[in-house]
Protein backbone atom coordinates (compact mmCIF):
# COMPACT_ATOMS: atom_id res chain seq x y z
CA UNK A 1 0.00 0.00 0.00
CA UNK A 2 1.14 3.53 -0.59
CA UNK A 3 -0.01 6.85 0.77
CA UNK A 4 0.36 9.84 -1.52
CA UNK A 5 0.19 13.34 -0.11
CA UNK A 6 -0.12 16.68 -1.82
CA UNK A 7 1.13 19.53 0.33
CA UNK A 8 2.58 22.98 -0.08
CA UNK A 9 5.20 24.27 2.31
CA UNK A 10 5.22 27.85 3.50
CA UNK A 11 8.59 29.43 4.03
CA UNK A 12 9.49 30.63 7.48
CA UNK A 13 9.97 34.14 6.03
CA UNK A 14 6.34 34.37 4.91
CA UNK A 15 4.55 32.96 7.95
CA UNK A 16 4.73 32.56 11.71
CA UNK A 17 6.23 36.00 12.31
CA UNK A 18 9.57 35.16 10.65
CA UNK A 19 10.28 32.20 12.95
CA UNK A 20 13.33 30.25 11.77
CA UNK A 21 12.22 26.63 12.00
CA UNK A 22 15.74 25.33 11.33
CA UNK A 23 17.23 22.97 8.76
CA UNK A 24 15.21 19.89 9.81
CA UNK A 25 11.86 21.55 10.63
CA UNK A 26 9.19 22.73 8.20
CA UNK A 27 5.78 24.38 8.46
CA UNK A 28 3.50 22.51 6.01
CA UNK A 29 0.12 23.71 4.73
CA UNK A 30 -1.97 20.70 3.68
CA UNK A 31 -4.07 20.68 0.51
CA UNK A 32 -5.15 17.02 0.33
CA UNK A 33 -4.26 13.50 1.37
CA UNK A 34 -4.89 10.52 -0.91
CA UNK A 35 -4.77 6.85 0.09
CA UNK A 36 -3.97 4.47 -2.76
CA UNK A 37 -3.49 0.70 -2.74
CA UNK A 38 -1.63 -0.77 -5.71
CA UNK A 39 -2.09 2.57 -7.54
CA UNK A 40 -5.88 2.39 -7.09
CA UNK A 41 -7.21 5.54 -5.41
CA UNK A 42 -9.27 4.54 -2.36
CA UNK A 43 -9.86 7.83 -0.57
CA UNK A 44 -9.01 11.53 -0.85
CA UNK A 45 -9.35 13.99 2.04
CA UNK A 46 -9.30 17.69 1.15
CA UNK A 47 -8.31 20.04 3.96
CA UNK A 48 -9.68 23.46 4.86
CA UNK A 49 -7.48 26.39 3.90
CA UNK A 50 -5.06 27.11 6.73
CA UNK A 51 -4.69 23.47 7.85
CA UNK A 52 -1.00 23.39 8.77
CA UNK A 53 1.42 21.37 10.87
CA UNK A 54 5.03 21.64 11.94
CA UNK A 55 7.18 18.72 10.75
CA UNK A 56 10.43 17.88 12.54
CA UNK A 57 12.58 15.41 10.62
CA UNK A 58 15.24 13.09 12.07
CA UNK A 59 17.43 11.23 9.56
CA UNK A 60 18.38 7.74 10.79
CA UNK A 61 20.22 6.80 7.59
CA UNK A 62 19.99 7.47 3.85
CA UNK A 63 16.58 5.77 3.60
CA UNK A 64 14.93 6.04 7.01
CA UNK A 65 13.30 9.08 8.63
CA UNK A 66 11.39 9.75 11.81
CA UNK A 67 8.93 12.64 11.45
CA UNK A 68 7.33 14.31 14.44
CA UNK A 69 4.33 16.39 13.32
CA UNK A 70 2.04 18.57 15.37
CA UNK A 71 -0.03 21.76 15.34
CA UNK A 72 2.30 23.84 17.48
CA UNK A 73 5.78 22.37 16.97
CA UNK A 74 5.98 21.55 20.70
CA UNK A 75 6.50 17.95 21.80
CA UNK A 76 3.20 17.58 23.66
CA UNK A 77 1.10 17.54 20.47
CA UNK A 78 3.46 15.56 18.19
CA UNK A 79 2.43 12.47 16.23
CA UNK A 80 5.32 10.16 15.30
CA UNK A 81 5.72 8.76 11.75
CA UNK A 82 8.30 6.20 10.64
CA UNK A 83 9.17 6.59 6.96
CA UNK A 84 11.25 4.29 4.86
Amino acid sequence: ASVTTLATATSSDSSNNNIDHGATTWRVDFVSLTLSIFQLRIFTQKFKEGTARTWKMTYLDGDTRIVRAGKTGRGEDDWIFYMR
